[in-house]
């Protein structure tokens, strides 16, 4: 089977209005946009949903070991594993933001890090940018220092159980399923 490449003319979106009918300051705002397709059709009820951008770490020590915090996530309803990471806050770099919540909520950190692609979390309505990083070598430098809505346990698992634990339901945040997957193949790419 041979790929092709499609070209689109102009694939962007005209924004005619754009209104905000939630706004509650630093974490969510909700907007209702009049937008134009290319083709000069008009949907005038678009919605976007903006959240802050965050951070998703996927860390190895020396003993090729993953870092892993087991937590209750109230959006999956469960308590799960999960990556290091958070909010990247305003006018902060993403791999500052992404050093501090792996030292904050592991007490992991030094090492070799690469910065992997910025996704978004949906494709038409954007709603948030996660900027994955991947951290090989990490070591530990301190205790963890959790905020006051974070339970979380430091778990390690090696690097070919994370397979096994996506498949099993026990890692169901898409941006970390995500970020393991791209560490694996720049992993690969770099044999390591």
């Amino acid at each position: 089977m041979k790929a092709s490449s499609i070209v689109l003319d102009d694939p962007h979106w005209s924004v005619l209005q754009s209104d905000t009918v939630y706004d509650s300051g630093k974490h969510l705002r909700v907007v209702r946009q009049t937008v134009q397709l290319p083709d000069s059709r008009i949907i005038d009820d678009y919605f976007r949903i903006d959240l802050p951008s965050f951070s998703s770490v996927y860390a190895v020590t020396e003993e090729n070991e993953v870092l892993l915090l087991q937590q209750y996530k109230h959006g999956a309803g469960q308590v799960c594993l999960t990556l290091p990471g958070g909010q990247v806050d305003p006018g902060e770099d993403p791999e500052f933001s992404a050093r501090r919540e792996l030292l904050e909520e592991t007490g992991y950190g030094g090492g070799r890090w690469i910065a992997g692609p910025a996704l978004v979390l949906h494709g038409n309505q954007g709603i948030a940018r996660a900027h994955v990083f991947v951290a090989s070598h990490v070591i530990k430098l301190g205790e963890p220092c959790l905020d006051d809505l974070e339970d979380a346990v430091l778990v390690t698992r090696q690097r070919a159980y994370l397979r096994k634990a996506i498949l099993r339901g026990e890692l169901p945040v898409t941006s970390h399923v995500a970020t393991i997957g791209i560490a694996e193949a720049l992993f690969a790419a770099t044999k390591g």
